[in-house]
């Protein structure tokens, strides 16, 4: 018999404790201290209670996997969840090291919610992969069932927190803050790792630390809140749990989990890192501004900043900020590279699919509340996963959807589509949620709703004179196809309209309607709020 103990941490909570503000310097310290929490605060822990462990002298790497076992070995880690395989019962090593870490979660980030639990097997008779599947069901029912703590919201002297309502602690940049805030602000003022994992692809400039400087004061005052998540990511890990199935299969469960979590990292961060290089290198020297029409905002010592800031980032779930107009090409651009490529399989040697994702693009105004954009954001990307079948013909895909909410009206996004998207006919005026091609496009006429399609119409309507020319015409053109097929052509008859841009296998250029479906209200929609990228570098021989 050989004990050991599978320890799962987990933050509970994450979305309120990250997006719960504002102030973008609070989301992001926010986000370095979930990560933190499940990376360096677990290596020091280790160390605090002298546990030989298997994190590289530089702290942020893994040795490869022991088979003869240490008293401490990370499975894997980052994101706001971890891993780790400990020697002996609970008691012996997981439980000191859990007491380490929590205290200094309360220390040091004071509401952000750790959720522990250990698991004690024999390594020599239980398979790993069942165990832990009791393990995650166990961290599922405590995220459940714990008790929720209730503040003390202070006494009749107490100043309040300016952000929380929260008793405040302190000042920062002249607001009363709480002890949570306080934390937060303290970890973005020590974060580095933007800077560290893109410094040479963002070419000098700084990344955004404020919503104002995302948004084109007295033009276009509007942010883009990007969130892109993996699709089927649990399946994958189940799969490999159900390759391993017996104790001798321990420590290849181990590696296959350590490599499928390190290739998700490496591929997040290499979309990431291409999708900063393309906005940097869409800026048109000329006039200076990305795309040749969103300026470069300067900050309040008159610098040059770029208008996008990553808030988590790193695994298959990265939610990132922008000027309003970069959205959705700077989404796209995400979505395309983090699907090159395959992941590995659910065993050793084995290749799996691409790391098939989602994403949703809210594009508000910057000073709408950033948790109901992210919760938009959220809900955008699950309606594309929802619409797969309909846009593949596996089910498999990478697909975007985005909301313009230009009203500023806080409504579910079912409601908000049935309020604003659908014809007097009572058919959906949309072409989104779009299918990107990362290989060869679906074959048949029924899988017209892509990227590809819907940029090629949205810049007709922008670029070329003709329609450049009318482009109030084109505009008005929404309560046309809102009304059906025969007032499109008898509005295009009273202005002189010409046949409006082909979409491939479709028979939409008289009347924008081919049956049920409408081809053109997404493009009218996105003429303000959409920005063609391209790298201007490439375009000259330079990379």
């Amino acid at each position: 018999m050989r004990e050991v103990t599978l320890t799962q941490i987990e933050v509970s909570g994450i979305q309120n404790y990250i997006f719960g503000s504002n102030n973008l310097k609070q989301n992001i310290g926010a986000s370095e201290l979930v990560t933190k929490s499940t990376t360096d605060w677990v290596v020091d822990a280790l160390d605090d209670a002298k546990i030989q462990h298997n994190v590289k002298e530089n702290g942020s790497e893994l040795e490869d996997w022991m088979e003869a076992l240490l008293p401490a070995q990370i499975v894997y880690w980052g994101g706001g969840n971890a891993l780790i395989l400990f020697a002996g019962i609970p008691q012996q090593h997981a439980i000191p090291f859990t007491k380490i870490l929590t205290r200094r979660a309360i220390k040091e980030a004071r509401g952000l919610s750790l959720v522990v639990e250990h698991q004690e097997l024999d390594w020599n008779n239980d398979a790993v992969s069942e165990k832990h599947k009791e393990l995650r069901k166990a961290v599922a029912r405590r995220k459940l069932n714990r008790r929720q703590s209730t503040p003390l919201l202070g006494l009749g002297v107490t100043a309040v927190c300016d952000f929380t309502g929260l008793p405040a602690v302190g000042t920062d940049d002249e607001n009363l803050v709480s002890q949570a805030v306080q934390h937060k602000y303290d970890a973005y003022k020590q974060e580095k790792r933007v800077n560290n994992l893109l410094k040479d692809v963002s070419g000098g400039f700084p990344f955004a630390n404020d919503f104002n400087l995302l948004g084109e004061r007295g033009e276009s005052s509007y942010i883009a809140v990007i969130h892109a998540d993996g699709n089927k990511m649990g399946q994958r890990f189940m799969a490999i749990a159900d390759k391993h199935p017996v104790p001798a299969d321990n420590h290849d469960y181990c590696r296959q989990l350590r490599a499928l979590s390190d290739a998700v990292r490496k591929k997040s961060i290499d979309a990431l890192k291409a999708t900063v290089e393309l906005l940097v290198n869409s800026r048109d020297p000329g006039n200076n501004k990305f795309g040749g029409v969103v300026p470069v905002p300067k900050n309040n010592d008159g610098h040059d900043v770029l208008p996008f800031r990553p808030i988590v980032f790193g695994g298959d779930d990265v939610t990132f900020v922008s000027e309003g107009r970069l959205g959705l090409a700077l989404a796209a651009c995400y979505l395309q590279k983090i699907g090159e490529g395959k992941l590995p399989g659910a065993k050793s040697g084995e290749d799996g699919d691409p790391l098939y994702a989602r994403a949703g693009v809210a594009i508000v105004k910057n000073h709408y509340p950033f948790a109901r954009a992210y919760e938009l954001a959220a809900a955008l990307g699950d309606s594309a996963k929802e619409k797969l079948a309909e846009l593949t013909p596996q089910g498999k895909g990478v697909v975007l959807d985005w909301h313009f909410a230009t009203s500023g009206v806080i409504l579910s996004l079912a409601q908000l589509r049935e309020r604003e998207y659908w014809s007097r006919t009572g058919n959906n005026l949309l072409m989104r949620p779009v299918r990107l091609d990362i290989d060869a496009p679906p074959v048949g006429s029924k899988y017209w709703r892509s990227w590809k399609n819907f940029v090629s119409v949205t810049q007709e309507f922008q670029e070329t004179p003709y329609w450049d020319e009318r482009r109030n015409k084109v505009k008005a053109l929404r309560e046309p196809l809102r009304d059906g097929g025969q007032s499109v052509k008898l509005f295009r008859k009273n202005y002189g309209l010409g046949p409006l841009p082909d979409i491939p296998g479709q028979s939409m250029r008289e009347t924008g309607w081919h049956g049920e479906d409408c081809g053109y209200f997404d493009a009218i929609e996105a003429i303000d709020f959409y920005v063609r990228l391209e790298d201007k570098e490439a375009e000259n021989g330079q990379v």
